[in-house]
């Protein structure tokens, strides 16, 4: 293996690691997987939204992106959701908007929220053949490092309740579980794509 890692650049194909860094919450917000895909394809490039690639890292190996990584200060976070919504929903088939208009508040009531003064992990994935080999780890270093250059000292991030992978690396890397948040009620977790999310926190140097 071997691996660089670096910023991302709009000629990477990185919109399927994208979609599996939350693959149940982007499916409930678009309605399928094939439009979700589809739609971070083609927002990839725009810029000042949570899901461009000016806020991204890729662990690239041959040329070919196996990880990505994207952050930013959560001072920043509601704006770039936003500009995420705003941009996306004028894609979406207008039958489709009462659901995501549940997804969107469903997300609103239970998503976690971390502090004003951390750096927010927003999207953190690796391709299967290359998970156990160092790559997240090597990703959340950048995490850390763009932190720093940024002068906070707080690294925030979220997952799932039942993603117990995403937990255990978490857990190993320092984080500590800050906020469980559980969806009320089975209408709520059917809207925002799963039971709830538990939030992390690292303190860094």
């Amino acid at each position: 293996m071997n691996l660089v890692v670096r910023p991302a650049l709009p000629s990477d194909q990185c919109f399927e690691l994208l979609f599996a860094s939350a693959s149940p919450y982007y499916t409930a917000y678009f309605g399928s997987e094939e439009t979700a895909l589809s739609t971070l394809k083609a927002i990839w490039t725009k810029l000042g939204h949570a899901a461009s690639y000016e806020y991204c890292h890729v662990a690239v190996d041959g040329g070919e992106p196996v990880g990505v990584m994207t952050g930013f200060p959560v001072a920043e976070g509601d704006r770039l959701s936003r500009r995420f919504v705003a941009i996306t929903l004028l894609r979406m088939a207008p039958w489709r908007l009462p659901a995501t208009t549940r997804h969107l508040r469903a997300a609103g009531e239970v998503a976690p929220r971390p502090p004003i003064d951390a750096y927010y992990v927003d999207a953190l994935a690796v391709d299967p053949a290359y998970r156990r080999r160092g790559v997240a780890k090597r990703l959340l270093n950048v995490a850390e490092a763009q932190a720093r250059r940024l002068g906070l000292h707080r690294i925030a991030l979220d997952t799932g309740l039942q993603n117990a992978p995403a937990r255990a690396l978490y857990d190993a890397y320092g984080f500590r579980e800050r906020e469980i948040r559980r969806a009320p009620d089975d209408r709520t977790a059917r809207a925002l794509g799963g039971p709830g999310f538990v939030g992390y926190l690292k303190d860094i140097a």
